[in-house]
């Protein structure tokens, strides 16, 4: 089942990241080797997102994204502020095990 929330009722998000050390946003430091890692570290068994990009074609250009994603990471980082298309999301519903009336699906 789906409701609709009110979007005008939205509370305003803390910025914080949870770090052992307790780094703030602000501290985190993001680099093209970072990204390139993640990047190359993709599963191909994975289902494209909200952009419909598949994790195989991602990794497969890695070399020729790294440099602007990364740029864009610390623009975000720098502003503290992600654009509205980012938080955008594909929600379905996966049923596990055992009567499907319970309600202890997960969201995907």
């Amino acid at each position: 089942m789906f409701t609709k929330e009110r979007l005008d009722d939205i509370p305003e998000a803390k910025w914080e990241y949870k770090d052992p050390q307790r780094l703030g946003v602000c501290d985190i430091e993001i680099n093209e080797e970072i990204v390139m890692d993640k990047l190359q570290k993709l599963r191909d068994d994975r289902a494209s997102g909200a952009d419909e990009l598949v994790p195989r074609f991602l990794g497969k250009i890695g070399n020729e994204l790294v440099q602007p994603l990364t740029r864009i990471y610390q623009k975000i980082i720098e502003n503290e502020m992600v654009t509205s298309d980012w938080k955008d999301a594909n929600v379905i519903p996966i049923h596990r095990v055992g009567l499907q009336q319970q309600t202890t699906d997960r969201l995907v």
